[in-house]
């Protein structure tokens, strides 16, 4: 439960396309299903083709993009408590990577902050829904426009769109600067078939392509996203449930006394009476993982994915034994 994967299988039309292009593998890329995906995918998102670029997962879009950054002699910029793996990517990639803290506690966005440390020679990564707080940082084009007016680029990753039911994606088609990035390991169940995507201005798209491995998202993997968004009504149902036990685990831990922030994710973050990597480590021992952070405003909290019943319902069963060892643990 530290992967934020769905605990639910991809949709049978996955299987189907993937097992049609089976004997394909010996090509690097067959034009015709790229074609098609492509189209599908343009229908799914609301934009023309020529605004999107499909990657091997979306961490591999933002490598590109911290390489476009770069080329282009853009700072990035992030908000933190964040995505971990930008942090990654950045120090892989030679890129000093500039932070803004979200308001403490509640995790909000600060804007003064922002708007200090912004200018055109900056780019902002931004999460929304944050990972891991789970909370959207916005859900306004007032402070979508307020950050273009500040950075030189703006990046939105929205691998939890799905779930959070907000996007800025249509107002790529109005704004060069405007970069969004997802997935389809969250809501579609493809995690391990590594496809995300990015929808951008087409010459920066283009620019984006060039800075990544030709022939890098594999034939079956292109294959299999098409299959997802073919069973869209599968996708809808996932995601239903999902959240109906994402709710359900949240009010379970509410009733243990613990503050849950309310989510619009597929996990929860939960604030624990002791440091989250304690908890972790027992939860380990009881065979459940979660993530917990070192980072001092999150510190006393943990990220937990939502899987099946049985899956949560052990969580809590392992959570209550190893608050139970604690003296200190009282009511958050």
């Amino acid at each position: 439960m530290h992967l934020n994967e769905s605990p639910f299988s991809p949709s049978p039309a996955v299987r189907e396309r993937v097992l049609e292009y089976l004997d394909k593998l010996n090509l690097y890329h067959i034009k015709d299903l790229e074609e098609k995906f492509t189209n599908s995918l343009s229908r799914y998102v609301g934009v023309p083709t020529e605004y999107l670029s499909v990657y091997p997962g979306s961490s591999e879009a933002l490598v590109a993009i911290l390489r476009y950054c770069r080329r282009r002699g853009l700072k990035p910029i992030t908000v933190w408590p964040s995505f971990h793996g930008v942090e990654e990517f950045a120090n892989v990639e030679g890129v000093n990577l500039g932070y803004v803290r979200l308001v403490p506690d509640s995790f909000e966005l600060n804007l003064v902050e922002l708007a200090r440390k912004g200018g055109p020679d900056r780019a902002l990564y931004i999460v929304n829904p944050n990972n891991p707080t789970s909370n959207m940082l916005f859900e306004d084009f007032d402070t979508l426009e307020f950050l273009l007016r500040k950075f030189g680029l703006v990046v939105v990753d929205e691998a939890y769109y799905e779930f959070s039911g907000f996007t800025v994606v249509r107002k790529v088609l109005e704004e060069e600067k405007l970069v969004v990035v997802r997935t389809f390991s969250k809501a579609f169940s493809l995690a391990g078939a590594r496809v995300g995507y990015v929808v951008a201005n087409p010459d920066v798209g283009r620019e984006l392509r060039g800075l990544e491995v030709a022939f890098s998202t594999p034939v079956t993997s292109i294959a299999a996203a098409l299959g997802a968004l073919e069973d869209l009504d599968y996708v809808r149902r996932v995601v239903a449930e999902v959240v109906r036990l994402r709710d359900e685990l949240k009010e379970l831990l509410r009733s243990e006394g613990l503050r849950v922030l309310d989510s619009r994710t597929n996990f929860l973050f939960v604030k624990t009476p002791v440091k989250g990597s304690e908890v972790a480590r027992e939860l380990a021992k009881r065979g459940v993982r979660v993530r917990a952070y070192s980072d001092p405003d999150i510190e006393y909290f943990i990220r937990v994915s939502i899987a099946s019943r049985e899956c949560n319902e052990k969580f809590i069963d392992a959570l209550r034994q190893v608050l139970a060892l604690n003296p200190r643990i009282v009511n958050t």
